[in-house]
């Protein structure tokens, strides 16, 4: 999914089917995105420089994990753009999210007594307390969307756009404010975030290569059942089906991508899948698609754009 002024990747973390829902809107100098996942998940990203990320969990989403450091459910969490390139959850999430461009919400927030310093303000820090106005901010930033996908022409509105903007951001103050504007610093990672953070430093460059727990334990100096608690509490999966799901998700990237030169089992192969029939069986689990159907679709798309444009003639041109 590709969202302007983003370089965002949602992931499963285990093998079997992978559904979400995402809306988003843009409203200028303000985003807004409404997400679900239905299993674990992790996610990496950064939104667009100097821009602001407000983010809220809806209950039930208790194994949310934002640079490592726990997030609660019906909080708000802060941070500027770069703060934070990893999120991950060990159970299904609903969340919502509000990115808005640094200038803009120093301007908005400057006519305000008492949040002159919030647009400034530390980054990751959460704000809590007040549970029922972070719930009218997380309603707020739903309503917004579905009012906007309702009746997109709002958008081609000037006044309808800053309407909603301001909607959402006096929406976000007023939450900020009802919790007295107390800022408390993220946690710091737990020790079960840091070795699974440390494991896929270790995995990430070797998904081609043949890796045991063994391996990995043996650098990262722990025991495997350590390491097998760790996975289980932060990503609810084992290592064994997240490397599934790792090499699963390059494998679909490169058969995306095409290339008559090669073949289905050599890209299965570079990362590591050998079995075919197993690899297969996986594959169409995950993206409901044999290989051989994503692979012939990328190969297409890339003969389409390789051909020639043909030239016009003087009696195309006449016609």
């Amino acid at each position: 999914m590709a969202v302007p002024g983003w370089t965002n990747e949602y992931a499963a973390v285990r093998s079997g089917p992978f559904r979400g829902l995402f809306k988003f809107a843009e409203l200028g100098p303000v985003q807004i995105a409404y997400e679900w996942v239905d299993q674990p998940f992790e996610y990496r990203g950064t939104a667009w420089p100097n821009s602001h990320i407000f983010l809220s969990y809806l209950p039930g989403a208790d194994g949310a994990l934002y640079d490592n450091r726990q997030v609660n459910p019906v909080e708000l969490v802060s941070s500027r753009w770069d703060d934070v390139e990893r999120v991950s959850c060990n159970r299904k999430a609903e969340l919502v999210t509000l990115v808005v461009d640094g200038d803009y919400l120093a301007q908005y927030v400057s006519r305000l007594p008492g949040m002159e310093t919030f647009a400034h303000s530390r980054s990751l820090v959460r704000y809590v307390a007040d549970a029922r106005s972070i719930l009218g901010f997380q309603n707020t930033v739903f309503s917004v969307i579905e009012d906007l996908l309702e009746d997109r022409t709002l958008l081609d509105n000037a006044r309808a756009c800053e309407g909603l903007r301001a909607r959402v951001l006096d929406s976000l103050l007023e939450a900020i404010s009802n919790c007295g504007a107390k800022q408390v610093r993220l946690p710091a990672p737990s020790t079960r975030a840091y070795i699974v953070d440390r494991a896929i430093e270790y995995i990430e460059p070797r998904l081609g290569d043949p890796i045991s727990v063994s391996d990995i334990c043996a650098v990262m100096r722990v025991c495997p059942r350590t390491l097998s608690y760790a996975f289980a509490s932060v990503l609810g999966t084992t290592l064994k089906s997240y490397l599934l799901a790792s090499r699963l998700r390059r494998v679909h990237r490169d058969l995306e991508q095409g290339s008559p030169a090669i073949s289905v089992q050599s890209i299965a192969s570079r990362w590591g899948l050998y079995h075919m029939g197993r690899f297969a069986r996986s594959y169409r689990s995950v993206y409901g698609e044999r290989p051989s159907d994503t692979f012939r679709r990328g190969t297409e798309i890339l003969r389409r754009r390789a051909a020639p444009t043909p030239k016009k003639t003087l009696a195309s041109e006449a016609a």
